[in-house]
């Protein structure tokens, strides 16, 4: 069973070591463009939107991270320690989410780097359709109306 909750400050260090662990091919290149440095980026996982843990039968899984943008929800992460990836864990978060948010927002939006093939398939079968590439990052844009 997962559930998801606020994620409490103790856990916020273990998730950036997760994120940075996870995007190690790409994370560095994009802070680089988008000229922030290491600790700007640190303060904005903290101060932007919400980090919620992910938990499978009461084991942390992984969290994601969401800012509502006035009528979108724009998903800045959703990372799961790779024990645990595979198991559509992604899918059932992917799920509460759209039934969480569906009557305060029109669409859920994300940014997907293009190495991820994974991720992408399965946004994909859950509706989300690319809207714009970012050549320079690598990355493209996917929105999936609500």
């Amino acid at each position: 069973m997962i559930t998801c909750e606020e994620a409490r400050l103790d856990q916020y260090e273990e998730f950036m070591q997760l994120l940075r662990d996870e995007a190690r091919e790409y994370l560095q290149g994009t802070m680089d463009l988008m000229q922030l440095t290491q600790e700007e980026f640190d303060h904005l996982f903290r101060t932007v939107g919400q980090v919620y843990s992910v938990y499978e039968d009461q084991e942390l899984a992984g969290f994601y991270w969401t800012e509502e943008r006035e009528r979108v929800l724009h998903l800045h992460a959703l990372i799961l320690k790779p024990q645990f990836q595979g198991r559509g864990i992604g899918t059932q978060i992917l799920t509460i989410l759209t039934s969480a948010k569906k009557d305060v927002v029109n669409s859920i939006e994300l940014g997907v780097h293009e190495s991820n093939q994974r991720a992408i398939k399965m946004y994909e079968r859950q509706g989300f359709k690319t809207v714009k590439q970012l050549g320079d990052l690598q990355f493209r844009i996917m929105q999936k109306p609500l």
